[in-house]
């Protein structure tokens, strides 16, 4: 049973309003977080195929201020940290440097902070909060192109078509510890840590790019808003709201959650401050405040 589901980051919703406000330097790590995620979602099909019988939950990127764990298994008997890569090449662990490397077909070499070291360090900091099952962790490629090298002996490091072998091996390994309900409420226990932590992007805030930006057009031209609409100067399409809600979820991201009616008319570049919150009202923001004082509070879907 799934306890919490995989969803969209905070901080991929982050990197793609950054991009779309001018800030192209922010493609690249874009591009490796979703690398990382499509390998995560990969993984997660897994325990849907795996038809277990026994009874368990699944926490999907469960995150602390200082922990973000990839997923956690949970039955009766056991403890599961998976750490997730979805990388190609070979790959090589040396314990002794604290790395692991990646190489690949035409010879660049790569070298990334040791994954066993941050399994350990997660399972460290569930003992601290769980005393009546054992904590295990592995780590499991996605990518079907990683040719697994040299590994530390005895670890659980595999290709994600190893996972079910792995899990059903520790079913029969280890005895039942919790009943049914003890289970269900570490479940909840852990839930209750789980901490959505914002990250911070450093990027002038003077030059975020403002306005309603345009979907049909690659240039994303700023829409101009008109007898109660935006619509493009160029190829004239009418937003029909889910632009501007667009601009408010990306004004949240990389401003301020919270908006008044002059910043509003200032970012999406309207003059009349009854048309600003005619708009604002149509949005559904909850406020605070009176008058020039009140201020709004954007959600993000």
């Amino acid at each position: 049973m799934i306890a919490l589901q995989r969803d969209q980051t905070v901080k991929e919703l982050m990197l793609q309003a950054a991009i779309r406000r001018g800030f192209q330097e922010y493609n690249d790590e874009l591009i490796r977080l979703q690398q990382g995620v499509l390998g995560e979602r990969y993984v997660d099909r897994s325990w849907h195929d795996m038809k277990l019988t026994e009874p368990y939950y699944l926490i999907h990127d469960f995150q602390t201020e200082a922990h973000q764990i990839d997923t956690i298994f949970l039955c009766q008997k056991f403890i599961l940290i998976v750490e997730i890569k979805n990388i190609a090449g070979r790959i090589d662990f040396d314990e002794t440097r604290h790395q692991f490397i990646r190489t690949l077909d035409n010879g660049t070499i790569n070298s990334f902070r040791n994954p066993l070291d941050q399994v350990r360090r997660h399972r460290r900091m569930l003992q601290g909060v769980v005393s009546d099952l054992p904590i295990l962790y592995a780590i499991v490629f996605a990518h079907p192109k990683t040719i697994i090298g040299h590994i530390p002996q005895g670890e659980p490091i595999f290709h994600c078509s190893g996972l079910e072998f792995r899990i059903r091996k520790l079913l029969t390994q280890y005895a039942t510890q919790l009943s049914s309900i003890e289970l269900h409420n570490l479940t909840a226990k852990l839930l209750q840590m789980h901490t959505i932590k914002k990250p911070q992007l450093h990027i002038d805030k003077t030059k975020i790019r403002t306005g309603v930006l345009c979907a049909q057009c690659q240039t994303g031209v700023k829409m101009l808003y008109h007898y109660g609409h935006f619509k493009c100067p160029k190829c004239h399409y009418k937003d029909t709201g889910i632009l501007l809600r667009q601009a408010m979820e990306d004004y949240c991201l990389l401003i301020d959650e919270w908006i008044t009616n002059e910043e509003f008319r200032k970012f999406v570049g309207v003059t009349s401050a009854d048309s600003a919150k005619r708009l604002l009202k149509k949005l559904g923001f909850p406020c605070i405040g009176e008058n020039k004082g009140r201020k709004y509070r954007i959600s993000i879907k």
